[in-house]
C-alpha cells in the first residue's frame, strides 16, 4: 500500500502540509472531487475549486506550492504543477501494459518481415513483404500492415488500424482502434463529366512521439508525401488529406478536417470540428477556435474563430455582438415607431 510519504519521495521537489503523519496516511487510488474513494487522493490546480475539496472524502489533496493555506484541514501534498504530477501518479497506480512477445492465432507474417524482440502481436493480424517492426511494440488484433513499413521502438498499433504500402512511423507511436494511415488521397480530373482518377503515389511520415485517434484517416501524398511531425497529437474522427504538412507538437482535436496540402506548423492548436482548406498555411502557433473554417492563409499567429473571415478571436467576439443587434433591428424599429408617435412626429419621406 503507497502512503503519503511514499508519493512525497516519488515527486521530485513535493512537499507535504497539513499533517505529521504522512506515513499513516495510505493511497491507492486516484478520484475527482466529487467521488467518494477511501484512500485515495484528488487534486485542485483551480482556486474556484477551493469548496468542492474541503468536502471531498479523499484521504488528500494535491495542489500549488502555496495554497497549503486554503486547505487547512486536510493533509495536502504540494507540487509546482499539478497536472504534471497527476500524470506521474497515475501512472504510477496504473502503470502501461508492457509487451509479452506472445503470438496470437491465425496471424499472417510473410518471411521477408522483421519484427522486433519482445513485439507482441495479437490475434487475426497480417503483415506483408519488407515491413520492418521495432522493439517492445504490440500490434493488436486485427491490424493489416501493408508492405515496406516501417514502424519504430515502443509503438502500438491499435485494433483493426491499417497501414498501407510505405508507411513510415517512427519511435513510441500510437494508434487507436479502428484508424487509416495511407490510404488513397482524394483526387480527380473532371473532363466533360466524367471523373478520372489521378494516381496517388507518395505516402505518410510519422514522427516520434506521435498519438493518432480512433477512426481517424491519415491519406498517402499524391506525389509529394504526407507529414506528422514529432510529438503531435491527432483526436478521433480527424481526416488529414494528402500532402498535408503536420509540423511538431501539433494537437487536432476531434471531428476536424484538414484539406489537401494545407501546412501545420509547429505548436499549432486545432480545436474540434474545424474545417481548414487546401493549400493554405497556419503559422506557429496559430490555434483555431471549436468549429472554426479558415480557407486563406491568416495574416498572423493568433487565436482565430468564425467560417471563413480569419477573423481573430476578439474580432470575432464584436462580429457575434453586431449580429445580435441586427437580430434585435426589428424591435429597435418599432420602438422607434412609437416614440415617434407619441412625440407626434410624422415620418419623414
Amino acid at each position: 500500500m503507497t502512503t503519503l510519504l511514499d508519493l512525497s519521495n516519488f515527486l521530485p521537489d513535493s512537499k507535504i502540509h497539513n499533517t505529521n503523519e504522512a506515513e499513516k496516511i495510505k493511497i491507492d487510488s486516484v478520484a475527482t472531487l466529487y467521488q467518494n474513494k477511501p484512500n485515495s487522493i484528488t487534486y485542485v490546480s483551480e482556486k474556484s475549486y477551493q469548496n468542492d475539496a474541503k468536502k471531498s472524502s479523499a484521504s488528500a489533496i494535491l495542489t500549488l506550492h502555496g495554497w497549503e493555506s486554503l486547505f487547512e484541514n486536510k493533509p495536502v501534498i504540494t507540487v509546482a504543477h499539478v497536472d504534471l504530477a497527476l500524470i506521474e501518479i497515475l501512472n504510477l497506480f496504473f502503470p502501461p501494459k508492457t509487451p509479452t512477445n506472445n503470438r496470437g492465432q491465425y496471424i499472417v507474417i510473410h518471411p521477408s518481415a522483421i519484427i522486433g524482440e519482445n513485439t507482441e502481436i495479437g490475434n487475426f493480424v497480417s503483415i506483408a513483404e519488407n515491413t520492418k517492426i521495432g522493439k517492445n511494440c504490440k500490434i493488436s488484433d486485427g491490424a493489416k500492415i501493408a508492405s515496406n513499413v516501417t514502424i519504430g521502438d515502443n509503438s502500438i498499433i491499435g485494433p483493426n488500424c491499417v497501414l498501407y504500402d510505405n508507411v513510415k512511423i517512427g519511435k513510441n507511436f500510437i494508434s487507436f482502434a479502428n484508424s487509416t494511415i495511407g490510404g488513397e488521397g482524394f483526387r480527380y480530373i473532371d473532363h466533360k463529366t466524367i471523373l478520372f482518377r489521378v494516381p496517388q503515389v507518395g505516402t505518410v511520415v510519422i514522427g516520434d512521439d506521435v498519438r493518432i485517434g480512433s477512426n481517424t484517416s491519415i491519406d498517402r501524398g499524391g506525389i509529394d508525401d504526407t507529414l506528422i511531425g514529432d510529438g503531435t497529437k491527432i483526436d478521433n474522427d480527424v481526416q488529414i488529406a494528402h500532402n498535408v504538412k503536420i509540423g511538431k507538437h501539433v494537437i487536432v482535436a476531434g471531428a476536424t478536417a484538414i484539406a489537401g496540402s494545407a501546412v501545420i506548423e509547429d505548436y499549432c492548436k486545432i480545436s474540434g470540428a474545424c474545417a481548414v482548406g487546401d493549400h493554405i498555411t497556419l503559422p506557429s502557433g496559430t490555434m483555431l477556435a471549436g468549429g472554426s473554417g479558415i480557407r486563406n492563409t491568416p495574416p498572423k499567429k493568433d487565436i482565430y474563430a468564425g467560417w471563413d473571415w480569419n477573423l481573430t478571436f476578439m474580432e470575432f467576439q464584436k462580429f457575434r455582438a453586431n449580429v445580435k443587434h441586427i437580430l434585435n433591428l426589428n424591435k429597435i424599429v418599432k420602438k422607434i415607431k412609437d416614440i415617434e408617435e407619441k412625440l407626434g412626429i410624422k415620418e419623414q419621406i
